[in-house]
């Protein structure tokens, strides 16, 4: 295309963004087309995803034939969209030693990494082999019941003395569910409350968590329809802090899940009240972001400047001003939030169309990255992880790491898959020495059920086109059969 195309073209697009658009979407829409034009002729030659020598060498037989198996069955339509029924019927029908020998061996061990602290450490010594490190994630439901937040805390602070044991080169790093210790009540109310008053609690929540002083949030009592949810915030934010302590004091990165637009707010108001309280030395606590979401890139900026108004670490190395880090995923609430929409008449939070939702997600990734570029000379460090199963946006990450001068061994930029998922990219990222991980899902078969039933429905369309991945299983058991 010439200069002077794109002089118009880019003329004409100012203009209409100028016009019609809100602030906060143009810088979406002007970064979604320069990756468009930018990457469109910039392959990364090295990034060869087709090697299933290469890709599965640390794979057993049982293993490759376990992932075809699973494949083929989520990608039946009819079994993801009714798996959910069909796994709770199997386990109503054969009770739970029955069903736990049809589904474990299946389903649970491909996409869950076990129950016990030596299950993940086996896992993460398996992986770390591999040149990959791992996010634990413990698969806690969201509660209804005050009660259960107790004990959800204990696990997860007892899951992190295990892992942090022993050290890898990797770190330490945990994915977490915020609403394991807060009622969806508790998190519904406050994510209803205006802006300003929610970044009150923020502030005040630090305090409390720091001081536990009741006083700080004595003034929610006023704002209508708070006031009864002080006792249970206190509690929580009891709890919080325990898990923001023992993460600080093991050195392990705390990464926020994000969830549903209904109590999304109030998740990354109290992720936001526990950055303040641990991320003064270092980066403990990392925020994600759903790029399926139309308001994800605005939400992004606010965080931004959250962290640095209040000159919080929020990713890198103590050495900075401060630092920002975040992790972008797709999402996994995708189907569930369409479904809430249509039923409440309420217009969809979701992107029209899987091609928006990579737009959103490849153009926030460069944001981030020129950022990085940016700000590299700034005394600021930024740091995000991409978790992406899509070979494009990672080839086009990586072709603008080169493109901005961002060395891998940096570990600016964290890529990351799902465990028991397009193994072939993970491995093959790790051999060419890029960092990259694993989110390893930990629980037993019951507490795993609604993750798995989430992780085939979410990842169906995902998992029904990975022509590639299952060809080269196929062509990885023929090799290790025939030779």
């Amino acid at each position: 295309m010439s200069f002077l195309k794109l002089s118009v073209r880019h003329f004409q697009q100012q203009k209409y963004l100028s016009t019609v658009l809100p602030r906060q979407q143009k810088a979406v829409l002007i970064n979604q087309e320069t990756v468009a034009e930018d990457t469109a002729t910039s392959p990364v030659a090295d990034l060869d995803f087709t090697d299933h020598k290469q890709a599965f060498k640390e794979k057993s037989l049982w293993e490759i034939v376990r992932a075809l198996t699973v494949f083929r069955v989520c990608s039946n339509r009819t079994f993801v969209s009714r798996s959910a029924e069909i796994f709770e019927r199997t386990q109503r029908i054969l009770g739970k030693r029955l069903s736990s020998a049809v589904v474990k061996p299946l389903f649970y061990d491909q996409f869950v990494g076990g129950v016990t602290i030596a299950d993940v450490r086996y896992n993460i010594d398996k992986l770390a082999k591999a040149n990959s490190g791992t996010f634990v994630l413990m698969v806690m439901e969201a509660i209804d019941k005050v009660e259960e937040a107790n004990d959800n805390a204990k696990n997860i602070i007892k899951m992190m003395d295990g892992i942090t044991e022993k050290k890898t080169p990797y770190g330490s790093y945990m994915q977490i569910r915020i609403s394991a210790m807060f009622t969806s009540h508790l998190l519904k109310s406050l994510s209803l409350l205006s802006d300003e008053v929610r970044e009150k609690v923020i502030y005040s929540s630090a305090e409390y968590m720091s001081t536990h002083n009741p006083d700080t949030l004595k003034w929610l009592a006023e704002t209508p329809g708070a006031s009864g949810i002080i006792p249970e915030l206190l509690s929580g934010l009891i709890l919080l802090s325990e898990v923001g302590q023992k993460a600080v004091a093991t050195d392990t990165v705390l990464m926020v899940d994000a969830e549903y637009t209904n109590t999304n707010p109030a998740l990354t108001a109290l992720a936001m009240a526990l950055s303040l309280v641990c991320n003064r030395t270092k980066a403990v606590v990392w925020n994600t972001t759903q790029c399926y979401l139309k308001k994800s890139f605005e939400a992004l900026q606010w965080e931004f400047n959250f962290a640095e108004k209040n000159n919080i670490h929020y990713g890198g190395s103590q050495n900075c001003v401060f630092d920002i880090s975040a992790k972008l995923v797709r999402g996994a609430y995708m189907v569930a939030e369409e479904n809430e929409a249509k039923s409440q008449g309420n217009p969809c939070p979701v992107h029209d169309g899987i091609q928006a939702t990579h737009n959103s997600y490849n153009s926030t990734a460069n944001w981030l990255l020129q950022k990085i570029r940016d700000n590299s000379n700034q005394g600021r460090q930024i740091r995000f992880v991409l978790a992406s199963h899509n070979q494009d946006s990672i080839k086009q990450a990586v072709e603008r790491m080169r493109s901005y001068g961002i060395p891998s061994e940096d570990r600016k930029v964290i890529l990351a898959q799902v465990y028991g998922m397009c193994d072939h990219i993970t491995y093959t990222l790790g051999q060419k020495g890029y960092p990259v991980y694993k989110s390893v899902a930990v629980g037993t078969i019951s507490e795993s059920l609604p993750y798995l039933s989430r992780r085939s429905h979410e990842n169906s369309s995902l998992i029904a086109n990975s022509r590639q991945e299952r060809q080269l299983l196929n062509s990885e058991l023929k090799y290790r059969i025939m030779g």
